[in-house]
């Protein structure tokens, strides 16, 4: 345990110019899910916790050499599973954090996301197709402010989001297709998608994916609610090379809205290289790309469209170098 301690405090020393946001994020909390799963009959339940630390001290610093930095991020998820013949009932709950202080600014958050899930299943004469019902849950914590801090900076500030503004549910009744260990295929020809901003002045700032009331008429606000109905199909790819020392998953998730510009397709891609060192102690290279036509990103490769530190519509990149340590219970 001392050694693994030792080793844990010297990555962190050796990735300090890495962001936290991605050593919470989703592909961090698939491998906290896959190191904490268990089977049987029955109900199954467990969890795990994931933790990061990292910290910057300079003393009269080289010109370009950067600033004091700490920063903490963090994970943690909880599932209760249900498996009887051919039923299957998977749920679990999460919540990922990281937050961050540059020199002498205040507290930022690099990531806020809180999921609940729920999955149903029920296998077919052939094993490999399933009937599938999936229900998601998503929304954030703690407030935001201009900047991803946690305070407003500027007195007329006012919040950007909150809990529960916004927050997104999802309904997606299906199929699954599941042909060998490695690949899983789900499609829900009619999946519901809601995005909804509880607070009426946070809707109206028009981020969040929800429309105008009035087209004609931008004085008249936002929307609270943007009810879309669509096609979901996604597909998910995990393996294991040399003795399981290495892993590798992907997950590509899809969807089109009937109602409003079906053309434009909503997607989300995820990817996870990982070394495992010793035990609970990993390297991983992760990468994710996002994209939704009815939510805005910061733009920071500008056009002659769009200048740097616009919002816009862009695809989002994330990619990170982890040294990472799970608890599993």
């Amino acid at each position: 345990m001392r050694i693994s301690t030792l080793v844990i405090m010297f990555g962190a020393v050796l990735l300090l110019p890495f962001s936290l946001s991605a050593q919470a994020g989703d592909d961090r909390l698939k491998e906290l899910q896959d190191a904490s799963k268990k089977e049987g009959e029955g109900w199954v339940t467990g969890g795990a916790i994931g933790l990061d630390f990292a910290q910057l001290v300079m003393v009269n610093p080289r010109v370009g050499s950067g600033d004091n930095r700490i920063a903490f991020g963090g994970l943690g998820n909880l599932y209760a599973n249900y498996t009887k013949g051919r039923h299957t009932w998977s749920n679990n709950a999460s919540l990922q954090l990281a937050v961050q202080q540059l020199a002498d600014a205040d507290w930022q958050k690099s990531l806020d996301v809180l999921r609940v899930n729920s999955q149903y299943g029920y296998k077919t004469n052939n094993e490999k197709w399933s009937i599938a019902g999936l229900l998601t849950f998503e929304s954030l914590t703690m407030p935001t402010y201009p900047g991803n801090f946690l305070k407003a900076q500027e007195d007329a500030a006012m919040a950007q989001a909150k809990f529960l503004s916004p927050f997104r549910l999802e309904l997606s009744p299906g199929i699954q297709y599941k042909p060998d260990a490695h690949f899983t295929f789900f499609f829900a020809p009619a999946s519901y998608k809601l995005i909804y901003v509880s607070d009426q002045e946070i809707a109206d700032l028009g981020i969040h994916g929800t429309q105008l009331v009035d087209d004609n008429d931008p004085a008249m606000g936002y929307e609270k609610a943007f009810h879309q109905v669509g096609a979901r199909l996604n597909g998910a790819y995990t393996n294991k090379y040399f003795n399981d020392k290495i892993a590798f998953s992907s997950k590509l998730d899809l969807f089109s809205n009937y109602l409003n510009n079906p053309q434009n397709i909503d997607v989300l891609w995820q990817n996870d290289l990982g070394w495992q060192i010793w035990k609970s102690l990993s390297l991983n290279f992760l990468l994710e790309a996002f994209y939704d036509h009815d939510i805005n990103v910061l733009v920071e490769r500008p056009s002659d469209t769009l200048p740097d530190g616009q919002l816009g519509k862009r695809v989002s990149w994330t990619q990170a170098l982890l040294l990472k340590y799970n608890y599993v219970f």
